[in-house]
């Protein structure tokens, strides 16, 4: 096992049971895709399995791909506990999708691709596995357009979880989009607080590495504590908020 998916195993829990199973940008997945009941749907990079769980009971099928085995087994039982039935769980890689073409009629990726190691190939495979006219649905954090604060936001995430590789601002998410033939059809912007210390655990680093966040995130720059909206009381971090970005698009 890599030291990767060593993590991912060990953070497997605390996504089933942490901030990923709530959110308006979770509500939002279900409303865009506005589902007949009929479609199949699949949801890439599913960690604890939360976001294809809510739209399992609206449509006929969901596969959850996740290339870590613990995080699929973190959603098999949120699924086996929710009663639900219909879905299937592949390992896979969003950049190596094991499916034929046109095989899917909503693709989601929820709080994924921050961590793609090919973030362009990864579209370009979801294009490949919607069927003409399908829809894709695609949530992931904003870097600021303030390059300091983006630079902060970028150092403590990749010091947090070293599987981190990059958050994009909202042009270049949707530049990734629309490279891969995607028309873009909507977009929202969701602010999300993070209490801060159960955000810093989950991230699976040593009390050293932790304690470095910690001190990283005290001595912010003024960009980093706007754009964050980073919380300090009695020399503790208490929050930070970021924002989503959700994006759909029709393939």
């Amino acid at each position: 096992m890599t030291g990767a998916a060593r993590r991912w195993a060990k953070a497997a829990q605390a996504y089933a049971t942490g901030e990923h199973k709530t959110g308006d940008e979770l509500q939002l997945v279900v409303d865009f895709a506005a589902p007949a009941g009929t479609e199949q749907v699949l949801d890439i990079g599913t960690g604890a399995g939360h976001t294809a769980l809510a739209l399992a009971p609206k449509v006929a099928r969901v596969v959850l791909t996740d290339p870590i085995d613990a995080m699929l087994a973190a959603a098999r039982g949120l699924f086996q506990d929710a009663g639900v039935r219909n879905a299937e769980f592949v390992v896979a890689s969003a950049e190596r999708l094991p499916f034929p073409a046109a095989s899917f009629d909503i693709v989601t990726t929820r709080l994924a691709a921050h961590h793609f190691d090919d973030v362009a190939l990864a579209m370009r495979e979801i294009g490949r596995v919607l069927r003409p006219g399908g829809l894709f649905i695609f949530i992931d954090t904003l870097a600021p357009d303030d390059g300091e604060s983006a630079a902060f936001q970028h150092e403590v995430e990749l010091l947090r979880d070293p599987t981190h590789r990059l958050i994009h601002t909202q042009g270049e998410w949707i530049a990734f989009a629309e490279e891969a033939g995607f028309r873009i059809l909507k977009t929202e912007i969701v602010r999300k607080t993070h209490d801060f210390e159960p955000w810093l655990e989950r991230g699976g680093e040593d009390a050293a590495t932790m304690q470095l966040v910690r001190e990283h995130f005290l001595d912010a720059p003024m960009s980093a504590i706007r754009d964050l909206d980073i919380v300090v009381d009695d020399g503790r971090v208490r929050s930070f908020t970021d924002r989503k970005l959700v994006l759909v698009g029709r393939r």
